[in-house]
C-alpha cells in the first residue's frame, strides 16, 4: 500500500477505529480507577518480582522514552526516504508533552511508589511529598503516551503484522510501568489514550495544514546524529554507549529491512549476467 494512499481513502476508517479505541480505553480506564487500581497495587506491593530488572525488561522499557522512537522514526527516513509516517509520529510526540505534563499537575496523583515511600517515612520521602514535581506523579503514564503515540503514527502506514507487533510492544510498555509500580493501571490507560490521540491529530494537522513540508533525508540523517549527542549531555556518556550498544541493533535492522529489496534486485542481476 503506498503511502499517500492511505489518508485519501482510509480516513473514515482510521477515524472509526482511532474513536473505538479511545472509547474502549476510557472504559478500562474508569474501571480500573474504580475497581483494579487499589487491588493491583496491594498485589504488587506484596509480591515484589526481582526479574522486572532484567536486562531484556530495560531494553523494553526504553521505548517509552522519547528518544528512542524519536531517534528510530529519524533513522526510518534516513533508510527508506517515506517522510510522512516519521513526520506524524514526530509530531504526535511533541503534542502530547503538554498534554501528558498538564494533566499530571492538574490530577496530582502520587506514584505507587511514591506512596510506598512516604509509607516509610523517610526524610527522602517527606521531601518528595512536599516538593512534587511532574515526573514523580502518576496519571497520565507518559511512557505509554509516548509508546502509543509512535506506534499509532506507524500503525497509519503499515500492514497487519507490524500494527499487531508495535501495539503488543506498546502494551507490554505499559504493563512493565505497572509491574514496577511507577503507574496504576488507569494511568497507562490513560496515557495510551493521549497517544492514540496524538497520533490522530498530528495527521489531521499534517494533512490540511503542513502537507506542503518536506523532512529531507540530509536533515533527518543529522538530526539522527544529534539525537544521541543530546542523550549522552543529558544521561551522560555511560548510559549513551549502553543506548547505542542496545539499540543500534534495531537501527542496523531498519537498514537492513529497508534495502533488502534493492540489495536481493542487485544480486538477480549479478546472479544473472553471470
Amino acid at each position: 500500500m503506498k503511502e499517500e494512499q492511505i489518508p485519501e481513502l482510509h480516513q473514515r476508517r482510521v477515524n472509526l477505529t482511532i474513536l473505538i479505541s479511545i472509547t474502549t480505553l476510557s472504559l478500562a480506564a474508569l474501571l480500573s480507577f474504580f475497581l483494579l487500581d487499589e487491588r493491583v497495587f496491594s498485589w504488587l506491593r506484596n509480591h515484589p518480582h526481582i526479574w522486572l530488572e532484567s536486562n531484556w525488561l530495560r531494553v523494553i522499557k526504553g521505548f517509552g522514552k522519547a528518544w528512542l522512537p524519536i531517534w528510530l522514526l529519524l533513522n526510518w527516513v534516513c533508510a527508506t526516504g517515506r517522510q510522512r509516517p516519521a513526520l506524524v509520529g514526530l509530531l504526535a510526540l511533541i503534542l502530547i508533552a503538554p498534554m501528558v505534563t498538564s494533566l499530571k499537575v492538574l490530577v496530582h496523583r502520587p506514584r505507587p511508589r511514591e506512596i510506598i515511600a512516604a509509607s516509610t517515612k523517610t526524610e527522602e520521602a517527606e521531601n518528595n511529598n512536599n516538593n512534587q514535581r511532574s515526573h514523580n506523579l502518576s496519571f497520565p503514564s507518559g511512557d505509554a503516551a509516548v509508546v502509543f503515540a509512535a506506534v499509532a503514527s506507524l500503525a497509519l502506514f503499515v500492514g497487519w503484522p507490524w500494527i499487531l507487533l508495535f501495539f503488543t510492544l506498546a502494551g507490554f510498555v505499559s504493563i512493565l510501568r505497572v509491574a514496577v509500580l511507577a503507574h496504576y493501571p488507569s494511568d497507562v490507560c490513560g496515557g495510551a489514550i493521549i497517544g492514540i490521540f496524538s497520533g490522530w491529530l498530528a495527521l489531521q494537522i499534517i494533512l490540511r495544514w503542513l502537507s506542503g513540508f518536506k523532512l529531507r533525508r540530509g536533515h533527518a540523517a543529522a538530526s539522527a546524529v544529534i539525537v544521541p549527542i543530546a542523550f549522552g549531555v543529558v544521561e551522560g556518556t555511560d548510559k549513551l554507549l549502553v543506548w547505542l550498544e542496545t539499540y543500534g541493533v534495531l537501527v542496523a535492522g531498519i537498514y537492513l529491512i529497508a534495502n533488502a529489496g534493492t540489495w536481493s534486485k542487485r544480486l538477480r542481476r549479478r546472479i544473472d549476467a553471470d
